[in-house]
């Protein structure tokens, strides 16, 4: 396509009904010439200059922005704020991405400027940050003492001076006439007799009943704000925990279709976490089981098992998911699918063995997470979540799946440890339904040693009372592990032994002895057999001995190898008769591995000696531990004792000499070791707590625990007091606790359990119109409402009494 030229300048133009040149103003048709003259002097001189001057760079011709058709203004670059995917310090202020609900960090700096969303998957990542509340100062309070208000009081008191001093000059009353004399009972029984001491309508003798509460309609109100919460933006953790929380309260409350409902609800989100739908669609299962539809539990565990290749290996969620899925995988007799899910996530780190103890509580609907302890020591176990699991399942009455399960599984640690929640199971059961406990109730299992037979039966010494048959049970344990062989304390290999790693330390034989002796002596100790306790704790500690050396014996070990390479690797280059650098490179590189591994053998026996000393301190075992101490100042023992006394429990112990008012104990232990009364008591801080805790004093609990770390005693000290104060104190006082927690998980979970605890007691009205005065975040509100669900479908104190009428009583 050819385009017209200019007669007058010779430019192209594109308008082809153009009359005048948008160039130079002359007509297209050659009528006129150009309004703008042309000069082609100027551009030959131009040309002339530019040739004379090569090394001159020509400059470009500047065009008029009016002159020139195609100019378009070019957009000047935009400054984008990235946001962070987790906060830090300095980077803390929230900003949700209203495309995909994705939170992000940065400053307050960005707020009202442009941001772009962390998600790198988000559809519309840049946005404009909201603008931050301004909050208006206050106005200055005015003095309270003015010239006016001087002036007004002193008039008050001039006229009340002036009253009172005519009242007083007034003239006497008259004595008033007698009035009508006391209403005489003529003897019609029909008239209502009133007394007034018993029936004073002012001043009742008995509080009024509080009116019946309409479940129906709280219900309808407590759904109505999870459904709320869900649907929030702002200052809310994670909308999908949300719908996992609201699915699980209408599974409580009996309504699967709107359970439903909220799990489609996660497909909307898009934000990869499906695998929160394990819990809810492992509650429907229960529930479709309870009815005796098995056919739609195994439908709605296949549905539950899809997700669970997405769920994380590690971290509380997958512990409890893990649980959830597991106990009702047990109850259909599908081992394989339970032994596989569980095994993979295994752990014994404090995480797991946390939320292990939570999902017991929940599974089995006591939620009574502080009363756990009473029956479940504190004592970590190589499986939590098949230990959990197989409590879970055998708790809900499922005791011949369980046991079979049992026999499935490989392990034979494993294996041990399912015993014994089964046997912690049966207890509870039977103490449930008010019959005791039989021996026999326990499974014949292939590979169960007589260790893991005692220490399962041990494990049910701690959920029984004190009484003839417990006595006769401890006896027939302590008969049985009379005979048990003790084994040597394990000591470092030799050093070839060291290279080949030719060594093994705490047999799981050993193990389950280990636990089963300290589990008898706390029974002993609880009953007051304190000699008795001690000397199977001296036991326990013989068969955790052959767990790993001693810590001195492996400090040395590890020093020798960070100080003596050269040594070490000639020594291995005469041993295996190599020359190269290289293998001799690599036989040191495997001979420290190893013994870098025997250190960590060493360190886990220290940890659990320590825990095991620390425990006897808090059943009252200190005289029997000032006993021991005062033997090893005679004749040094060879084990890790002073050196736990030394790091962790010098102070402890003198406390708790101190408490027992043996006073030449005190002087004695000072004597040996002074710088115990320099340190500060964990245990003394514990039992302060404990005091303060009952008696609803949160804020000398918050001062003390700030002062000690008690985390390191135990990671759910503040959820077991929260659970603790929500069954002795008061809505508010319950609140406080709470809002003061650090771990928001555990606080999540505290408001849940606080829900059940209040509901269960009567309080939930005041328990919810105290919540609503808090600035909850929504997850706070949906843990909130499952735990009064749960606390309503769990209990009969709501459902309102029919009078019956009383015989000589007309009906009204």
């Amino acid at each position: 396509m050819e385009l017209r030229m200019c007669p007058s300048c010779q430019q192209s133009v594109l308008d082809d009904d153009v009359k005048e040149c948008p160039f130079c103003g002359a007509a297209m048709d050659g009528s006129s010439g150009p309004t703008t003259p042309v000069k082609p002097a100027a551009r030959k001189t131009e040309a002339i200059a530019a040739k004379t001057k090569p090394t001159a760079k020509a400059e470009e011709p500047v065009q008029k922005k009016d002159d020139d058709p195609f100019a378009v203004k070019p957009k000047a670059p935009r400054k984008v704020i990235k946001l962070q995917r987790k906060p830090t310090a300095k980077v803390n202020h929230r900003v949700v991405c209203p495309m995909c609900d994705t939170n992000g960090f940065g400053t307050e700096a960005v707020a009202g400027k442009e941001v772009k969303c962390p998600n790198p998957k988000c559809l519309m990542p840049i946005f404009t940050a909201p603008e931050l509340e301004v909050v208006e100062p206050e106005e200055p309070k005015k003095p309270l003492i003015t010239p006016v208000r001087i002036f007004s009081l002193v008039a008050v008191l001039v006229m009340a001076g002036i009253g009172i001093f005519f009242y007083i000059n007034l003239p006497p009353a008259p004595t008033p006439d007698p009035g009508p004399g006391p209403i005489v009972n003529n003897g019609n029984n029909n008239i209502d007799q009133v007394d007034p001491e018993k029936n004073d309508p002012v001043n009742p003798d008995v509080p009024p009943t509080k009116p019946p509460i309409d479940v129906k309609a709280f219900e309808q109100t407590i759904f109505q704000s999870s459904i709320d919460s869900a649907l929030q933006r702002s200052d809310n953790r994670s909308k999908p925990y949300c719908r996992q929380l609201n699915a699980e309260a209408y599974i409580a409350n009996g309504d699967l279709a709107n359970a439903l409902e909220q799990l489609e609800a996660f497909d909307a989100l898009e934000m990869g976490l499906n695998y929160f739908k394990i819990t809810p669609l492992s509650n429907i299962g229960w529930a479709h089981l309870k009815k005796g539809d098995t056919a739609a539990a195994n439908k709605s565990a296949d549905e539950a098992l899809t997700f669970s290749s997405k769920l994380p290996q590690k971290g509380a969620e997958a512990v409890r998911h893990a649980v959830a899925l597991g106990s009702l995988l047990v109850a259909l007799e599908r081992y394989e699918d339970a032994r596989t899910l569980l095994e993979t996530r295994e752990d014994v780190q404090d995480v797991a063995q946390s939320a292990a103890r939570i999902a017991i509580v929940i599974e089995s609907g006591t939620f009574a997470l502080d009363e756990s302890y009473d029956w479940l020591p504190k004592v970590r176990w190589t499986s939590p979540l098949s230990f959990a699991t197989a409590y879970s399942a055998a708790i809900r009455g499922y005791s011949t799946q369980t046991a079979a399960f049992i026999k499935a599984v490989k392990d034979p640690m494993r294996k041990s440890e399912c015993l014994a929640a089964y046997a912690a199971a049966q207890a509870n059961l039977a103490i449930q339904s008010g019959v005791a406990f039989q021996t026999d109730q326990l499974p014949e299992i292939e590979g169960i040693t007589t260790e893991d037979q005692n220490r399962a039966l041990a494990q049910v010494l701690q959920s029984l009372k004190k009484d003839a048959a417990s006595e006769k049970l401890s006896t027939q344990i302590a008969t049985a592990m009379a005979s048990w062989e003790i084994p040597p304390a394990a000591v470092i290999p030799p050093f070839r032994s060291i290279y080949d790693g030719d060594y093994q330390y705490g047999s799981i034989k050993h193990r389950a002895a280990a636990h089963a002796q300290l589990l008898l002596a706390r029974y002993y100790a609880l009953a007051g057999e304190k000699a008795k306790a001690w000397e199977h704790i001296e036991k326990s500690l013989n068969y955790t001995a052959t767990m790993g050396p001693t810590q001195a014996a492996a400090d040395a070990l590890v020093k020798e190898v960070d100080q003596n390479r050269a040594t070490i690797q000639s020594r291995l280059a005469n041993e295996l008769n190599i020359e190269e650098d290289i293998r001799k490179r690599t036989a040191f590189n495997r001979y420290r591995t190893n013994a870098n591994s025997i250190a960590t053998e060493a360190q886990n026996r220290i940890d659990l000696e320590s825990q095991i000393y620390d425990v006897t301190l808090d059943w009252g075992l200190s005289d029997q531990y000032f006993q021991a101490f005062q033997a090893d100042l005679k004749s040094p023992r060879t084990d890790n004792f002073q050196m736990i006394v030394e790091n962790t429990l010098s102070t402890d112990l003198l406390y708790s000499l101190r408490q027992s008012a043996n006073e030449t104990a005190v002087k004695e232990f000072l004597a040996a070791w002074p710088s115990a009364a320099d340190g500060k008591s964990r245990l003394e801080s514990r039992m302060e707590i404990n005091r303060l805790v009952d008696a609803g004093n949160i804020a000398q609990v918050r001062d003390l625990m700030k002062r000690i770390d008690l985390s390191l005693h135990d990671p759910l000290i503040e959820l077991r007091y929260a659970c603790r104060i929500a069954e002795q104190q008061n809505s508010e006082v319950t609140l406080d606790w709470i809002a003061g927690m650090n771990s928001i998980a555990d606080q999540e979970v505290a408001y849940r359990f606080s829900g059940v605890k209040m509901t269960r007691r009567g309080e939930i009205d005041p328990f919810w119109n105290a919540t609503l005065k808090r600035n909850l975040s929504a997850t706070d509100k949906c843990s909130r409402n499952l735990g009064l669900i749960e606390g309503l479908n769990s209990t009969d104190v709501y459902k309102q009494k029919v009078e019956e009428p009383q015989s000589g009583k007309k009906k009204p």
